[in-house]
C-alpha cells in the first residue's frame, strides 16, 4: 500500500502542532515551513483535519490552528483513515462493507481471502496504537541521539 504525500504532510503537521500542544495557536505557513510542506498542500490538508475535528482553527490576527485534543488521543491510524479511505487491500477484508456478497462473486472458492486478511490484520497491528504523542517522543529521542552523535 502506498500513501499520499497529503497523509504524510498531515502527518507531518499534527507533529508540528503536537510538539506545540498547549502553546496557542500556530500559523499555517508556519507549520508548512517547519515541516517543508508545500504551501499549496498546508491549507486543504488542514481543512480536512479541522472537519475531521482534529484540529481547532481560528482566524483573525491570534488565529491558527492547535490540536483539538491531547496528541496521545489522535491515532496514526485515525489520520491515515482520514486522507486514505479504508487500508483494506481489498473489499472482502474491509470492515466497513457490511455485506461481502455485494462486493465478491467467488468468495465461497477464493483462495486469496486469508492472504489479504493476515496482511490487513499485520498492518493494522503495525499501527493500531501508534498516536501522534508517540511519534513526537520518537523524533525527539532521533534528535537528542543525533546531537549526541556530534
Amino acid at each position: 500500500m502506498k500513501l499520499s504525500s497529503k497523509t504524510e504532510y498531515a502527518i507531518l503537521a499534527l507533529l508540528e502542532l503536537g510538539q506545540r500542544y498547549g502553546k496557542g495557536f500556530v500559523l499555517s505557513r508556519d507549520i508548512a515551513s517547519c515541516r517543508d510542506i508545500p504551501e499549496s498542500f498546508i491549507e486543504r490538508i488542514l481543512l480536512t483535519l479541522r472537519n475531521g475535528g482534529v484540529i481547532v482553527s481560528v482566524r483573525g490576527a491570534n488565529g491558527g490552528h492547535c490540536l483539538a485534543k491531547d496528541p496521545s488521543k489522535i491515532s496514526v491510524r485515525e489520520i491515515i483513515e482520514m486522507f486514505e479511505g479504508s487500508l483494506a487491500p481489498i473489499d472482502c477484508v474491509n470492515e466497513r462493507i457490511s455485506s461481502l456478497s455485494a462486493c465478491c462473486s467467488v468468495e465461497a472458492s477464493c483462495v486469496l481471502k486469508d492472504l489479504w486478511q493476515k496482511m490487513y490484520d499485520a498492518m493494522l497491528a503495525s499501527i493500531v496504537d501508534i498516536t501522534i504523542k508517540d511519534l513526537i517522543t520518537q523524533e525527539r529521542t532521533q534528535k537528542e541521539g543525533a546531537m549526541y552523535n556530534i
